[in-house]
């Protein structure tokens, strides 16, 4: 894990990567921002502090229960 991530971080960019999905990608299967995904996955944001309908929304683009971005 890079300094300065957290668990949520390394595990939304790991579901992403798995997926195959670029941030562009995921951005537009779940309706969530770029810049958001971007702040998730670099550690200066956290799923667990975004809003409930994007959490559920990366979960559901990404195929995975929302606990598991967590």
């Amino acid at each position: 894990m890079r300094k300065g991530t957290t668990a949520s971080t390394s595990k939304l960019a790991k579901l992403r990567a798995e997926r195959g999905l670029g941030l562009r990608e995921l951005a537009e299967l779940s309706g969530v921002g770029i810049r958001q995904i971007q702040g998730i996955e670099g550690g200066t944001s956290k799923v667990e502090n975004t809003s409930l309908k994007n959490a559920l929304a990366l979960a559901d683009a990404l195929g995975v229960h929302p606990r598991d971005l967590i």
